[in-house]
């Protein structure tokens, strides 16, 4: 420390100019420089040197504040001094320090540019460059020490100071500045004509580029990396970052053109909807009663214009609740009491909300995607991220599946191999993200359940989430049967009523259900108090104020109990939109995101619960069903694809694992699959792969059971198109397609099954078009025996299964347009929900069209059986005359008799009643005899049933009863057919 002291002696006792000597002569200062800058001290004696100005005391802050404030200053200081050698600023020094300094390293750099202007060159160089010894700047420290002491330090801020005035960096940033300014100040005065020539400034210029300088000033050390396990530094989060930027920005533009075809597509459904004629005395359909929520919960009475406004509709599309409230003096509403109200059903409605939140999920990954705040911020890294930053990913370097000890599983000799990887990668909480294929079959839902489970069980809170409330509510169900305490979030409207109990409102309603009994007793109590006092205004007011206060506590206790049993659940449940709830972003981060079915997200959806949680597990099978998008240029734009799909692409599949063994589907079904989706890849578990629908209980060894794939094919064996099996479009300008012949022939195959033994609730029929499904479903409501069908779109039906599984195809035209069914997932989705038995009803030759439906059925011909089926003959002996049909039918009508009839068959009390439904479909007149039940005046005598479709001219009456009399002609009674005049019916639900 005295070498230290002499050596500062010797430099300043001799200066450089006569500038310093006016500013520096008189002030004679010893420094100490210890070890811990807090001790340093200094001593000196200023005999010439006139005191400061007088500065108005301010406001004395409080010892808290104090001491907070010195808190935040030293913490800003030291994470600054241990991260790197840049110069401290405001933001650590604050004003006072900053402006102190200033004024120190300008006389300084005043002493240095007099000293060039003296021409004492030799000497400044000598000066400045002592500070490229190896001493790392500190002579350079101890030179600027006098000139900064020369000015008083700021009161209170003196630890500050004394920091400062040893940080290198920080002294040299500020003479280089300093010394800028007075050398351009000496430029306007005629001193030197060019600053930067001067000799001062390129010696200070050449010891900054120095590797001395550059080591102790510039040296940045290795920066923290953003995550430590991804090794995200900050020039890669930079990258990142701007990545991120232009991800948003182009899939924002997505969403918006996205959202202009929805909402033109729901103009385009208002538009269709036909509006009353101007003399008849209804409401015109251009004001409606519009009412969103729960029925008994939730009231709108306003009346607004429909053009395109936003609604959100039920999973199954089909409910509908009308409630009329009487408005005295409304003329609307006047014209609608005592009248039969006409409602059309508009099935899809754009949703604002769902638009609303995938944007604001977008904006949070920009704005918070590579925050230290956000608990996603590894799984935003490793998708936006390059390869090489993903190094600890990499297949060779995880820790062995085999390794991970998978405590609490339950079923561990239920999983096949694939499983358990899937599982152990799942539970792994150094990845960030896992992508789980699961082929149909292959127990991917009991996989995450399995999952959810073990990962609750190691102390993590999950979320569950998925694109649709059916498959949410598949999850909560299978998670309630293995007993973890879990909470539904979402409108209960739209909650499945099988898992109503485990849902949110449910469970508060129950916890309060006793303390909402105390709270209407007290009510009850106040009010009768109130009615009692209410001649006293002090005693009234009183009360009211209780009754406000009731209310308000009621309230907090909603609130409170909402978040009890939010934050008390292990796993939250929500649909992929339904994770934007303020209720479920108030929890904060979970541990486990899992989003099934993510196959059938848009990708902007996936982010919403994603950026909720630490880690994240997508599950699905991008060789299924894709998100539903309207407008074709976002779908080229990529809207289309899933971040499923995007992540199992990923840096060479490193975030992707595959199940590959399924058990569900007979060999014949999923050895097509597995060739034409999984490059053969999905194999079947010998438990499944021979199983036909003869090994059901009950079931009755024919053709039908022994056959695992059937083709019952509309095409004659030469070629030509059966009667009737033609394509049509839906009249109600819904742009979908049906086909009666197909649809006979769906029916009777159903009965086939039926009569082996099968039961109706093991059996599915499926179509892609919804015209043909509500036509099947008219045509078996007349059967009570198959009321167990389920009658189902492609779509609607991903992600179940059946023993059996029809297909009616429905395209039949000469053209060999296939539409939408030339898409081989949806094609895969409908093969694969069968088990034992699938049967495919088409055209062959409009179908051979399409190369890949011409594989399938080509695969059908080598492991199956082709029928060519004709539409009422197919099936052998036909419906009329099976003994296992229905004895009773209800619902007699039409009892008055054709005129023409009667000429031919007398009176019209005969005793045998025919029930005739008449439509017109592609302009000809359909008749199915539906019913056919013989009585007397003694009651019911004889009865059976018949099904039969005739095609006949309006014209020709006579024809008609010549081709239905073979049907009654084992009947002793007169016969009266009444014919039903074909009438537009508007359909409703």
């Amino acid at each position: 420390m005295e070498a230290t002291t002499s050596c500062f002696c010797r430099a300043f006792s001799s200066p450089s100019s006569s500038a310093s000597k006016a500013s520096v002569s008189s002030y004679n200062a010893t420094i100490i420089i210890p070890s811990h800058p807090r001790r340093l001290s200094l001593r000196a004696s200023n005999t010439t040197q006139t005191p400061p100005k007088s500065i108005p005391k301010p406001r004395r802050k409080t010892k808290e504040e104090r001491n907070q404030w010195a808190f935040h200053r030293k913490r800003k200081l030291r994470s600054r001094l241990n991260q790197n050698g840049n110069p401290l600023g405001r933001k650590e020094l604050g004003k006072c320090v900053v402006r102190w300094i200033s004024q120190g390293m300008r006389a300084m750099a005043s002493d240095f540019a007099s000293a060039e202007i003296q021409g004492e060159f030799s000497e400044l160089r000598q000066r400045l460059g002592a500070s490229t010894t190896a001493t790392g700047g500190l002579a350079f420290v101890i030179q600027a020490q006098p000139y900064l002491y020369a000015v008083p330090m700021a009161k209170g801020l003196e630890a500050l100071c004394f920091k400062a005035c040893t940080h290198y960096p920080t002294l040299f940033d500020h003479f280089q500045r300093e010394l800028r300014d007075v050398l351009q100040g000496y430029q306007r005065e005629g001193v030197f004509p060019d600053w930067r020539a001067t000799e001062s400034w390129k010696l200070l210029k050449e010891f900054a580029n120095s590797a001395q300088h550059r080591a102790a000033v510039r040296k940045v050390s290795q920066a923290k990396p953003i995550h430590g396990g991804l090794g995200i530094d900050l020039e890669k989060a930079k990258r990142i970052q701007e990545k991120i930027e232009d991800f948003v920005k182009h899939m924002s533009e997505l969403l918006r053109i996205e959202r202009d075809a929805e909402l033109e597509f729901t103009q385009e459904e208002l538009n269709a909807v036909s509006s009353p004629d101007e003399e008849s005395d209804v409401v015109k359909p251009v004001e409606y009663l519009v009412s969103h929520g729960q029925a008994q919960q939730e009231q709108c009475d306003t009346i607004c214009s429909l053009n395109a406004i936003s609604s959100s509709t039920g999973e199954d599309g089909c409910s509908i609740t009308v409630a009329l409230e009487s408005r005295h003096g409304d003329p609307t509403f006047s014209k609608l009491f005592g009248k039969t109200v006409r409602i059309d059903r508009i099935p899809g409605l754009a949703d604002a909300l769902t638009y609303e939140r995938n944007c604001e999920a977008l904006m949070l990954l920009q704005k918070n995607g590579l925050q230290k705040k956000n608990p996603s911020i590894a799984v935003v890294a490793t998708l936006f991220g390059d390869k090489e930053d993903i190094k600890c990913l990499e297949k060779k370097q995880l820790v062995g599946w085999g390794q991970v000890e998978l405590n609490g599983l339950t079923e561990k000799g239920k999983f096949d191999s694939s499983q358990l990887k899937a599982i152990a990668l799942g539970l792994n909480k150094k990845r960030p993200l896992l992508a789980i294929q699961g082929p149909p079959g292959t127990g991917k839902t009991r996989l995450l359940t399995e999952l959810i489970a073990l990962a609750v069980h190691q102390g993590e809170r999950v979320l569950v989430t998925a694109p649709t409330n059916a498959a949410v509510d598949n999850m909560v169900e299978r998670l309630a049967d293995i007993g973890l305490n879990i909470v539904r979030v979402g409108n209960p409207a739209r909650i499945s009523p099988s898992v109503a109990s485990k849902s949110l409102g449910e469970i508060v309603n129950d916890k309060l259900a006793t303390f909402r009994k105390e709270f209407e007793r007290k009510r009850s109590d106040l009010r009768k108090d109130l009615r009692q006092c209410l001649k006293d205004d002090s005693l009234a007011a009183g009360i009211r104020q209780l009754l406000k206060q009731l209310g308000k506590t009621l309230k907090k206790k909603e609130k409170d109990t909402i978040m009890e049993v939010l934050s008390s659940a292990r796993v939250v449940l929500s649909t992929n939109t339904g994770a934007a709830d303020p209720l479920v972003r108030r929890l904060g981060g979970f541990d486990l995101v899992v989003i099934d079915e993510a196959g059938q997200a848009i990708e902007p959806s996936c982010w919403i619960p994603i950026l909720q949680g630490k880690r994240c597990i997508l599950a699905g099978d991008q060789c299924q069903l894709a998100p539903v998008i309207l407008s074709r240029k976002a779908m080229d734009g990529g809207l289309g694809t899933s971040l499923l799909e995007k992540a199992s692409a990923l840096h060479e599949g490193v975030l992707a694992t595959k199940l590959a063994t399924q058990y569900r589907m007979h060999d014949a079904i999923s050895s097509w699959a597995s060739k034409e989706m999984y490059d053969g890849l999905l194999q079947s578990s010998p438990t499944v792969s021979s199983h036909l629908l003869v090994d059901s209980p009950f079931a009755k060894a024919t053709w039908v059971t022994l056959c695992p794939l059937l083709l019952l094919d509309t095409r004659m064996p030469y070629g030509s198109l059966y009667v009737g099996c033609e394509e049509h479009l839906d009249p109600a300008g819904t742009g979908s397609f049906y086909n009666e012949g197909e649809a006979d022939i769906v029916v009777q195959h159903v009965f086939n099954i039926i009569y082996s033994g099968i039961s109706p609730n093991a059996i599915a029929v499926q179509s892609p078009y919804i015209a043909q499904v509500q036509l099947l479903r008219e045509r078996l409501d007349g059967f009570p025996e198959a009321s167990g069908v389920e009658v189902a779109t492609i779509d609607s039906f991903q992600g179940r299964e059946a023993d059996a599984v029809i297909i009616s195809m429905v395209r039949s035209n000469t053209l060999g347009a296939v539409g939408f069914l030339g898409d081989s997932r949806r094609m895969n989705v409908a093969i694969t929900r069968a088990r034992k038995h699938v049967a495919v009803v088409c055209d062959s030759s409009t179908i051979c069209h399409n190369t890949f439906l011409a594989r399938l059925l080509r695969h059908i011909r080598h492991v199956g059986r082709v029928k060519h089926a004709e539409p009422g003959s197919y099936g052998g002996s036909g419906l009329s005359t099976d003994p296992m049909l229905p004895s009773i039918a209800t619902g007699l009508a039409f009892l008055k008799a054709h005129p023409c009839l009667e000429e031919l068959y007398g009176a019209a009390n005969a005793p045998v009643v025919i029930v005739v439904v008449v439509s017109r479909r592609g302009g000809n007149l359909l008749l199915n005899v539906k019913q056919l039940v013989a009585h007397s005046n003694n009651g019911f005598v004889s009865c059976c049933w018949a099904f039969a479709k005739i095609i006949y001219e309006r014209s020709s009456i006579l024809n008609l009863l010549m081709m239905i009399s073979p049907l009654f002609a084992g009947a002793t009674s007169r016969v009266v057919i009444p014919i039903v005049p074909y009438t537009k019916v508007q359909a409703s639900q």
